[in-house]
Order: C-alpha cells, then structure tokens, then sequence
C-alpha cells in the first residue's frame, strides 16, 4: 500500500491551540505515515506577512509559525519513527527573501528536519552549494510533465522523490513513471482540469465560482471566453472595433440541443417519407456530433438529480440518438448508457421511497457534496498500484474523513476483486468513473479493468 500523508498546520498555543501530544497519536492511529508541513516564523510574517508565503499557503492557521511548535513536532513525530518533511515551494524567491529561506534551511538542519520539498530552481541550488545531505523532494509547483524536466532534475541533483503535476493524465503518469522505474513518484489522487495550474500559472482559481480564465456553462462542460487566435483579429488592422467585437463572440453551442433538433427533424422526415429519402446529411451530421461526443465526461445517469434535471433529460436525448443510428460502432456506448440509464432510475425510484420524497434525496445529496471523489476513486487508486515506484499518493483532505475509504481500497486490493457491494450507487463508483474518464480518452477504460480484477 501507498504510504498516507498528513499536512500539520496549527498552533500550541491561544484559543485554538490544539494537544500536539494527542493530536499526532490521533492521526498514526488514523494510518498516517508521513507529515509534511509549511513554516511561516515571525521574522518573516512580521516583514511580508502571510499574503507572501514561503511555501505557497497563505492563512496563518496553515503554518507553523514559531521554531519551538515545529520543533515539538519533530520530536514528536519521530517518536514513531516517521517522518516529517517542510515546504519551500513558493513559485519564486526574490533577493529580499532568499535571505530568510536560508535561515529557515538552517533551523531545519539543527531540527533534524527529514525532507525539503522544493518548488524552484533557486532552493536547488542553494542546496546544492551548501552540500544539504537530507532528503529533497521535488515539488508539483516545478510543474514536473516529461521526461526531459525529470532527466535534467536527476542529473543535476540529489532527488528522493518527484512529485508530479496534479495536472497530468493517468496514461502521463504511467509513461514517466515507467521510464524512470528506480525513481520513487508521488501523484495526487485527484487531477485539476487546469494545465497552467502551480507553477504556470500565478492566479488563485477558486474552482466554485468562476475562475480567472474560464467560464462554466453547465455541470461540468467548460468554455473559454475568447477564441485561441484572438490576437490575430485584434492586430487586424483591416477590421473596425465593431468586426472586432463580434469576432470575439462566445457564443456556446450545446451539443444535446444539437442532437435534439436533429432527431426532431429526422422523425419529421421520417413521417412524411416512410422510406426515409433525404435522411443521409441529417444521419451524417448525427454520427458526428456522437462521434465527437463520445468521451464527455457527463455521459451518465445521475440518480441523485431527478428525472427532471437537465442532466438526465441531455442523457435520454442521447440514448435515443443512439438507438435511432443503431451503428455497431456505439453498441458499447449504447449498452454502457443504457444500463446507466437504468440502474439510475432503479436506485433513483427506491431511495425516494425510502427517504419519503425527493426532497430529502437532494438534501442528503447536498450533505453528501463531494460524494463523487470521497465515496470511491477506487478505481485511479488501483490504477496507481500497479507501479512499484509510486510510492505515495496524496489525498484531499478538506472536511472529510478518509479513513473508512482507504480501508475499502485496502480491502479490495488484498482481495484483488471489486466486491459486489462496491458497485451500488451510493458508493458512488459510476459517478467516479465518469468523472475521471476525460483521463484515459478511452470511456470503457474503468469497465475492462474490473473485467481483468474479477
């Protein structure tokens, strides 16, 4: 199994402070095996606050801010012979504070500080010029992608470990770490849709309202808000600042409604000419927005939105494209949506009835927000044990509990089978496959892979 890593930021002392003693017991029992932690000292919150941080968060109860807590939690922490490790991953360092981060390396060496994790060039060097000897890590602030970032970082340091992009795709994953096979890896168990996140990218995304760059049209489908060749039109000094301005609209095509009005004007051929003349665009046209649709990641039943929703309504519409085309080429995402379709309305109509209503199903699924990862990303899981050097993996941990999770995951990968009680819909797996599918390209990826378990 992967080891388990717990971020530390709290303090010892005032309203919130928490029993060091206790609460690093509380957390090896609950199966941790490394700590990691970021240290803001009041020589350097007092000269540049918390809004510019050493280590990329910026909310003081996220650090350690004086050198006698975090050298409490060193001690501590190594009494179960585990290991502790402090992040110097700010995107960059300046002359003004490169002088502080050395001070901070110096404490960390007289504390026995296991790992540095760094996140630029610049605590690379340094290390290297002063012969640090303890363990490096590097950062997914580097924004780690290829093979050449990780032959350059190997070649020119002493390297523990790389932790790699959260913005990477699994079958990325799989290629680097299988080249580099006597590198130890770590990967985060959930990706970002971003790939000018970390070190790419200097904006705070906020992921629930609308981010800097994007625009979120509707559960899940993402539109840029001005074309790629923006610049072209805007230098053209043929167009008139009103050519302009409509060249930059972002009109947002909605390929269900696409895929409706098609069908409509298929069925309205279709009773005026029984032997369907004048069918072959129409057809055509259809085949290619299945075709370019094929791989979306919202292309399931979800039971716990109702009938009505929208969602549901798009998943209907395509299920009745399918079948009208009725091409051998979508049989397997035919059956796949149908039996969505159908377990979706099974669990929908029995879980009504048990909790007395639709209301109470959406407020338990509102309870139950971040059901679609908490409840099972078993399958990347498995995905990432079948390589030996990928060593561990890192949870999100922001109001949840992963302790019930990891021990199904355990459970399953020491049985090397899925049991069937995995597979009911409040475990959520269907939902955690089609989220994470826009990963592998490949929609059925997830369903062949637990034909090979069982």
């Amino acid at each position: 199994m992967f080891k388990k890593i717990v971020w530390l930021g709290f303090s010892t002392k005032g309203k919130k402070a928490k029993d060091l003693e206790k609460y690093i017991a509380s957390l090896v029992e609950g199966w941790a095996n490394e700590f990691f932690t970021g240290y803001n000292p009041s020589y350097w919150s007092d000269k540049f606050g918390f809004e510019v941080s050493p280590n990329g968060r910026f909310a003081e109860h996220e650090q350690i801010t004086d050198l006698e807590t975090l050298k409490a939690i060193v001690n501590e922490v190594h009494k179960y012979d585990l290991e502790i490790f402090i992040n110097l991953n700010a995107w960059y360092y300046t002359d003004q504070t490169m002088p502080l981060i050395e001070k901070m390396i110096e404490e960390f060496i007289e504390l026995w500080v296991d790992w540095i994790i760094c996140g630029n060039i610049s605590i690379l060097e340094y290390l290297k010029e002063i012969n640090y000897t303890w363990k490096i890590n590097i950062s997914t602030i580097m924004a780690v992608y290829n093979s050449e970032a990780i032959r350059f970082l190997l070649e020119n340091y002493k390297i523990n470990k790389i932790i790699l992009s959260r913005e990477i795709t699994l079958k990325e994953i799989e290629v680097l770490v299988t080249e580099f096979k006597d590198t130890q890896f770590e990967v985060f168990w959930e990706g970002d849709f971003c790939r000018y996140n970390n070190w790419l990218c200097f904006a705070e995304h906020k992921y629930w309202a609308k981010d800097i760059c994007t625009i979120v049209v509707n559960d899940l489908i993402f539109k840029k808000k001005y074309r790629a060749d923006f610049k072209n039109f805007l230098l053209n000094p043929e167009l008139s600042n009103e050519e302009k301005v409509e060249e930059m609209n972002d009109d947002y095509s909605d390929i269900f409604e696409d895929i409706e009005n098609l069908l409509l004007s298929l069925t309205w051929v279709l009773s005026l000419s029984p032997k369907g003349k004048g069918l072959q665009k129409e057809e055509d046209e259809l085949i290619k927005l299945i075709n370019n649709s094929k791989n979306r990641v919202d292309l399931f039943f979800d039971a716990m939105k109702g009938m009505n929703d929208i969602r549901n309504k798009n998943i209907l519409t395509y299920l009745k494209a399918l079948k009208y085309l009725n091409k051998p080429e979508f049989n397997d995402l035919r059956v796949e949506i149908e039996q969505s379709v159908q377990t979706g309305i099974k669990y929908l109509m029995s879980k009504s009835k048990e909790l007395w209503g639709m209301p109470k199903l959406k407020a338990l699924e509102l309870w139950n927000f971040y059901a679609r990862w908490d409840n099972l990303n078993l399958y990347t899981y498995l995905f990432f044990s079948k390589f030996k050097n990928i060593e561990t993996v890192k949870f999100p941990t922001r109001w949840r509990n992963y302790n019930e999770k990891l021990k199904i995951i355990e459970d399953v990968l020491k049985a090397g089978k899925v049991d069937e009680k995995y597979l009911d819909r409040w475990i959520n797996i269907e939902r955690a496959h089609y989220d994470l599918s826009y990963l592998f390209g490949a929609k059925l990826w997830f369903r062949e892979m637990l034909k090979e378990i069982n």
